[in-house]
């Protein structure tokens, strides 16, 4: 089944459906897969939605592969985004085809990456880590991961001011890996998907410019 689901993502844009600002009015699980469908419409091949609530919502209107997180808002860890078995347990419960599990270095409130991928994998699900530098793709590789992806490229103290959409990155990565490898980060235009695919991308996640009004809305007004 994991190999069916990751060769349904080959060549594919991914939308990811989430509201950052925590004062958006799209932050409702019902909303958020409306996005998601609605990105469907325009040839989206899969999701990254936050939350088996959104999955919960989300699954009985696409066929599409979905690949769930939960983001752990205790704050104090450098590792945030499914950080439990219990998230892993929720999200599969819900409908995830994939979890996304973040497999940087630093500090984890509980359970390691290898714990939280076995429990993916004992319940059907395939693992994708979300990294920002090759050793820590090599150690999620490792650790059970099927899939990588650069969604913390910028976000890691060891990456800030990194060049999004990291193909600097993606060269490495392909270089040394043998599983998929996914962009996401600073995706904004047509040509960043083209220029990401050409350069070897499995697949290309993009969220904000699509889904995130806000955030659209000050870009726009930032070049007026």
């Amino acid at each position: 089944m994991t190999g069916d689901i990751l060769t349904q993502l080959h060549g594919k844009l991914i939308v990811s459906s989430q509201a950052m600002n925590p004062k958006s009015p799209l932050r409702r699980p019902e909303i958020l897969s409306l996005m998601a469908q609605a990105a469907e419409l325009g040839g989206a091949g899969g999701f990254r939605v936050d939350g088996a609530a959104v999955v919960v919502h989300l699954r009985p209107n696409t066929k599409l592969p979905i690949i769930g997180i939960v983001k752990d808002g205790r704050g104090g860890f450098a590792n945030y985004i499914t950080t439990s078995s219990a998230d892993v347990e929720a999200l599969r419960a819900a409908g995830a085809d994939i979890i996304a599990i973040q497999a940087t270095a630093g500090s984890r409130p509980g359970e390691s990456f290898a714990e939280l991928a076995a429990t993916a994998h004992r319940l059907g699900a395939a693992v994708m880590a979300d990294v920002a530098t090759l050793s820590e793709a090599e150690d999620a590789v490792r650790d059970g991961a099927d899939m990588i992806a650069t969604t913390m490229v910028g976000h890691t103290a060891a990456t800030v001011g990194a060049t999004r959409p990291p193909l600097d990155l993606l060269g490495q990565l392909l270089e040394r890996l043998r599983v998929p490898v996914v962009i996401e980060g600073g995706v904004w235009t047509p040509e960043h998907v083209r220029d990401c695919f050409a350069a070897g991308a499995f697949a290309v996640v993009c969220g904000s410019a699509v889904t995130a009004p806000d955030i659209i809305t000050r870009r726009l007004i930032s070049g007026a």
